[in-house]
């Protein structure tokens, strides 16, 4: 999550068409750009045209800082005008608390530099009590909670990343476990103790104190292969980044707005009743559609995940081959190796916090086979999920508005699922 230039991002929905991935010109990564713009896929579902109004109304809000910051990752959207003071000092305001939020979540979930309290800082104290910031002790609770493993692969995803930064499939090839078997030792003894609660985990003391503690067989094992990174939230990142940054921005008063991820994380903060709306997407082997809008109108927190890229910048969670393989960094635990149990799986909900779904979900997207019954025992908790199978779009909240759309390619029907 280093310190990126923000990009403009439109409100406007593109118009709805399948997009062909050809092996041969590689489009997954580089024709979706097209659709670059509904990774936000969150704007209004009426008057579109009023985004467009720079002061006041709906503008974008961007990072200011010269230090770094994942706000590169994320575009804000905010209605200017309605706070008793003008939009010009609303927006000054509130440039100033986003900016500082941007800030210390980049620092917080970092796991590059260590800095008093962040994530770094935790991997470079392996086997000490130590005090973390409360934000990333927040993080850490869910992490427990649900005993999520995923967030130990770090070993793994340095390996992956690897693939990631190749220029040519010849060489990815050479660094993807799937084409290359000489790598499968190495990836499964490094899951294996990302896997351990005996191995690796962490011990929650209390008063935003942690310990990370990690066996001598893994020591031994990171020290013969230089891993120094045994928590890492990895792909997960801007999940919690998301949540930070909503959390603190609401805090301040700050609520007539959306934040999105590239990645395909949202949180909502608007009590207005505002209607919005957000594109649902299918893979079809080698074409991607977009068989529907799901409509909303009250604060959410949303998390889609997929198998595959949107945009270049996806580049960083995913690698395209010209024999259709889309290599990710959905990691399984169990064996190291990357997989998705359905192509792409939405998740929302009014009453949790992305890091939170994500913590949960995770272990159900990142499987062999999708678990309906774990979507339904989420959507008991006010989880909900929509999720395809073939061209059937399944959902599993009775009275989601849910619009099919007329064009989209496919005849795309929608079915609930108690």
């Amino acid at each position: 999550m280093g310190k990126k230039d923000s990009t403009r991002w439109s409100p406007r929905l593109p118009k709805v068409e399948n997009i062909k991935l050809s092996g041969k010109n590689k489009t997954l990564r580089i024709v979706l750009i097209v659709i670059l713009l509904v990774v936000a896929a969150v704007s209004l579902s009426a008057g579109l045209t009023a985004l467009l109004n720079r002061e006041p109304g709906w503008q974008e809000v961007s990072v200011d800082s010269g230090e770094l910051h994942c706000g590169g990752d994320f575009v804000l959207q905010y209605d200017f005008g309605g706070a008793g003071m003008s939009a010009t000092a609303e927006s000054k305001a509130l440039t100033a608390a986003y900016s500082e939020a941007a800030v210390k979540a980049w620092q917080l979930f970092s796991s590059e530099t260590p800095e008093n309290g962040n994530l770094a800082w935790l991997n470079a104290h392996v086997n000490e009590p130590v005090t973390v910031d409360p934000g990333l002790y927040t993080a850490l609770e869910l992490v427990v909670r649900y005993e999520n493993r995923h967030v130990f692969l770090g070993a793994v995803y340095s390996e992956y990343e690897r693939m990631l930064l190749c220029e040519s499939d010849g060489e990815a090839e050479r660094y993807d476990p799937a084409q290359n078997p000489e790598l499968l030792p190495y990836i499964k003894e490094a899951a294996a103790f990302a896997n351990d609660p005996a191995a690796v985990r962490l011990e929650l003391l209390g008063e935003n104190r942690v310990q990370l503690s990690v066996s001598e067989d893994y020591l031994a094992f990171a020290d013969t292969h230089e891993i120094t990174g045994f928590v890492d939230f990895g792909w997960m990142t801007n999940a919690f980044a998301a949540d930070y940054l909503a959390d603190t921005l609401s805090a301040a008063g700050f609520t007539r707005g959306y934040l999105v991820s590239y990645d395909g994380f949202t949180r909502n903060l608007d009590l207005r009743g505002q209607q919005y709306g957000i594109n649902v997407f299918d893979r079809q082997e080698d074409s991607i559609y977009i068989p529907a809008v799901m409509h909303y109108s009250s604060p959410m927190s949303i998390v889609a995940l997929r198998d595959f890229p949107l945009s270049e910048r996806d580049r960083w969670h995913y690698y395209s081959f010209a024999s259709l393989r889309i290599a990710t960094l959905m990691i399984d635990p169990a064996d190291g190796m990357d997989k998705s149990a359905v192509h792409d799986l939405l998740c929302y909900s009014e009453k949790t916090d992305c890091g939170e779904i994500v913590l949960q979900i995770a272990p159900v997207f990142i499987a062999d086979l999708l678990d309906e019954d774990a979507l339904k025992a989420l959507a008991e908790q006010q989880i909900y999920s929509v999720w395809p199978r073939g061209t059937v779009l399944c959902y599993n909240q009775p009275g989601l508005a849910l619009t099919m759309t007329e064009d989209s390619g496919i005849a795309y029907t929608k079915e609930l699922i108690n």
